[in-house]
């Protein structure tokens, strides 16, 4: 199936479906809806059986998409509140996913494993030029209202593919930082993979789409609560 992207564009998918696409997150929305009080996410991560910088990662999804909400702590002695998680009014019942959504997450989980095992950035980037290649995206030529540069059209393509990407000018060079991650849990246990895979789709992906503009580098999880990811960019941005 390919991923058609057009802009200008609005939303591509809801918020709700895309944060209920991971086994995880709908067990981690599963414990929070049937606790009787707000839980942190060391206990939250207990109850699922993750490593708690794992769920923390998930349970920012979660916030972000509205069916989680954080909750100060009320503490009555000296200390620093902890940063508490309750489900929200608007939380569905957790669905199960489905048995190829499970399939597809647990090949990838081997293929970054066997990757991991031969220890080859260069084929990981090639892996990841390849994933941009299958990419099915238009032109911003063909579309009306949509930038020259390009930059739009690339922010859409990353947006659909769930990295909610935004621009950040800094004082020598733009910082395109990922707020979040698909591969998140994968990547948290091997990034050297998964973020070189990433690396080689998102400087394809520019190379395609806005050639103005070049990937410089990428600095993965600097900081995985909120997740961010930084791409460093290096170009004009301008046709």
């Amino acid at each position: 199936m390919s991923n058609t992207v057009r802009v200008p564009r609005t939303v591509s998918k809801t918020a709700t479906h895309r944060a209920l696409a991971s086994e995880s997150r709908q067990a981690l929305l599963g414990v929070l809806r049937r606790s009787e009080r707000p839980l942190d996410a060391a206990e939250a991560s207990r109850a699922v059986g993750l490593h708690s910088n794992t769920a923390r990662v998930h349970l920012n999804v979660l916030v972000d998409s509205g069916l989680v909400k954080r909750v100060g702590e009320q503490r009555t002695v000296p200390g620093r509140p902890r940063v508490l998680y309750e489900a929200t009014s608007d939380a569905p019942v957790t669905q199960h996913r489905t048995t190829t959504d499970t399939s597809y997450r647990e090949l990838a989980r081997i293929l970054v494993d066997q990757l991991g095992e031969v220890q080859d950035h260069q084929l990981a980037l090639r892996a990841g030029r390849r994933w941009a290649d299958a990419l099915d995206v238009t032109s911003p030529d063909e579309v009306e209202g949509a930038s020259n540069s390009g930059i739009d059209t690339v922010l859409a393509v990353l947006n659909d593919l769930g990295f909610d990407p935004r621009i950040e000018p800094s004082t020598n060079q733009d910082r395109l930082v990922l707020h979040q991650c698909p591969f998140a849990d994968i990547a948290i246990k091997d990034r050297s993979v998964v973020c070189q895979v990433h690396l080689g789709m998102l400087s394809a992906t520019f190379e395609r789409i806005a050639p103005t503009m070049s990937v410089t580098g990428l600095d993965p999880l600097v900081s995985e609560e909120p997740l961010r990811c930084v791409v460093h960019l290096q170009g004009s941005g301008q046709p």
